[in-house]
């Protein structure tokens, strides 16, 4: 299958050349085979004319909780730890595989209409998430939640989960998932160490959500949750961590040179008021930053173009200084950064030779225009339900009716 997308503006995510006006880019089987701004002389199976809209990398959600969006509304106003232990640990002790088969379905539908083309996933029952993935045609990087109960079980079915992708599309790959400090005993997370070289898995895990979290582990251990991960080998292998809220300078120069990638979550930690990040901060000591929603029951949505918009302007606000954190930085945290952080070479850039996941953005609608620059649009003007076209592997998953 190929398909020729014309007299598009592409927003490559190039640093040598960001923006192409009335490009021509030309998809071959599940690759970038054409970028330019001659019509290229091949023949296409399909033509798409991107007269009026913006190409650009497909999102990465680098945190998320695909099948909670069983959750969405359920449990609102409340602290994490209130939220987590009084409702929704009880109600996810009840879930089936057909229930977040069936979320997973919904979460997905979701993020490829709003613009996310690869996902970052960490909840129970993945075998179920990977299928609906499969289905629906979207990129994805899937992990079973492990806390101290559960751990030999989850190791196991992560064994499963290993078999499943192989034989699957080639679009999803495999991780682990250590829960919390405050779920995870010293023993479970070596555990997930020892299994993560063995497999030669990335770690996605939640780190310094919350003060309590910071606190407590403190009075446990004598340690902060990133030294604590840190002594428990966690970033010996190449390690995600989602939130970041409480890092002290210390923290930041471990995250650093362990390679660490911070997700920033800034709808949910707002809402669930475990603080805000210092993105400004981790971003000037070289450490990678990716973008995520979290889950629907704590976002309340999956709309990754939300995050991408209060990221640009909540530093700015907080640290009064409007030069902070420019558009251009924020739309690579949701891309290139993204991609970086799932262990992707080949993703997050319109470029010849990369998966041709990206999506086509309609650009005549009132809000958007006049288009004096079409970068700070997209960070602080586009909304999810302003995607036309998503396509991941080459192929349109998502096409607005």
């Amino acid at each position: 299958m190929s398909i020729l997308i014309q007299n598009v503006t592409a927003v490559t995510m190039r640093e040598e050349l960001p923006v192409m006006e009335n490009a021509f880019l030309g998809i071959q089987e599940n690759r970038i085979s054409y970028l330019g701004t001659e019509k290229p002389q091949e023949s296409y199976d399909e033509v798409l004319d991107g007269s009026g809209m913006v190409a650009m990398p497909g999102l990465v959600n680098a945190h998320t909780h695909t099948a909670m969006t069983l959750l969405r509304s359920y449990a609102d106003d409340m602290n994490l730890q209130d939220w987590l232990f009084q409702k929704i640990f009880p109600f996810e002790d009840t879930l089936t595989p057909e229930m977040v088969y069936e979320g997973s379905v919904r979460g997905i539908q979701e993020m490829l209409a709003s613009g996310t083309t690869c996902f970052h996933d960490m909840y129970f029952f993945q075998e179920e998430t990977a299928r609906a993935a499969e289905e629906l045609g979207i990129r994805g990087v899937l992990c079973e939640g492990i806390t101290d109960s559960v751990l030999e079980k989850k190791l196991q079915k992560t064994d499963a989960l290993l078999e499943q992708v192989k034989n699957g599309s080639g679009r999803l790959k495999v991780g682990i998932s250590p829960h919390a400090v405050y779920t995870c005993s010293e023993e479970t997370l070596r555990a997930c160490v020892r299994y993560a070289k063995e497999h030669q898995l990335r770690i996605h895990t939640h780190l310094a959500e919350t003060k309590t979290e910071d606190l407590d582990c403190v009075k446990a251990h004598q340690m902060t949750p990133t030294q604590w991960m840190e002594y428990c080998g966690i970033f010996d292998v190449p390690c995600t961590a989602a939130h970041g809220v409480w890092f002290s300078d210390e923290d930041m120069e471990i995250l650093k040179n362990h390679s660490v990638t911070v997700v920033h979550n800034p709808v949910s930690n707002l809402k669930l008021a475990s603080g805000v990040a210092e993105i400004p901060k981790l971003k000037e000591k070289g450490i990678n930053i990716a973008l995520g929603t979290d889950g629907a029951s704590s976002n309340n949505n999956l709309d990754l173009f939300e995050e991408i918009k209060l990221t640009g302007i909540l530093h700015k606000g907080i640290q009064l200084d409007p030069t902070l954190l420019p558009a251009w930085e924020v739309l690579k945290m949701a891309t290139v950064n993204g991609a970086k952080a799932l262990g992707y070479e080949n993703l997050g850039l319109l470029k010849e030779g990369y998966l041709a996941d990206l999506i086509l953005l309609d650009f005549a609608k009132p809000h958007l225009t006049p288009n004096h620059n079409t970068v700070s649009n997209l960070v602080y003007a586009v909304r999810g339900f302003d995607v036309a076209y998503t396509l991941v592997d080459g192929k349109i998953v998502y096409q607005k009716s």
